[in-house]
């Protein structure tokens, strides 16, 4: 039988290895600055990355929600692709040409959460992004730091939303620059995508 000194201990190990807000009502809610894209590129046959992200993102939903997966599951957001940064001023003014300049409605992105499977430390969102007038459902894996601090990442292929034409005018107008030293000039269909923004969490 169970003293009363372990019954005390026992209930004190709970208190401490159990978070806070396994007890509490908790309120979810985005920073300030809501929700960052960025974006991964490759160039050269030796699959060369170029970094960037996108100044003009507009960001619709509930602001505050009892749990992360109903505050994420009620986010949409809309991208204006041509405001492209990849930190080269020229090669922003290329991309927004050859490449944005090319797809379907002025080059803008719409996402919008559809559904959400895992906690408030990791899991699966699933977004329905449209591009070049197609919508397809993407998979992002996402974690949420000890901080707050959310990453969600995926990986798109252009050619899945029809955009041979867009890959083929900045394929055609970075061609020297994609040109590596074996002489094959290559820009890959592939590109990676991640999400960043901050949860924060008040408990009572």
């Amino acid at each position: 039988m169970m003293g009363r000194g372990s019954m005390i201990l026992s209930l004190l190990a709970v208190f401490v290895l159990v978070p806070v807000h396994a007890f509490a009502e908790c309120t979810y809610s985005l920073g300030d600055d809501g929700v960052t894209v960025h974006w991964r590129a490759f160039k050269l046959a030796s699959k060369a990355p170029v970094n960037g992200s996108f100044g003009a993102t507009s960001l619709e939903g509930p602001r505050t929600a009892n749990s992360w997966p109903a505050l994420a599951k009620g986010l949409s957001m809309k991208i204006r692709g041509k405001s492209v940064d990849s930190g080269n001023p020229a090669r922003d003014v290329t991309l927004a040409t050859f490449f944005f300049g090319f797809v379907k409605e002025d080059g803008d992105i719409k996402g919008r959460v559809t559904r959400v499977e895992g906690d408030d430390r990791r899991g699966t969102v699933e977004i329905a992004v449209t591009l070049n007038g197609q919508t397809r459902e993407i998979p992002f894996a996402y974690t949420i730091a000890e901080d707050g601090t959310v990453n969600a990442k995926a990986s798109i292929d252009m050619l899945a939303f029809g955009m041979q034409e867009a890959h083929d005018q900045i394929n055609q107008a970075c061609r020297v620059q994609h040109t590596g030293e074996d002489g094959v000039s290559k820009t890959w269909t592939d590109v990676d995508l991640e999400l960043r923004g901050k949860l924060e969490t008040s408990c009572s």
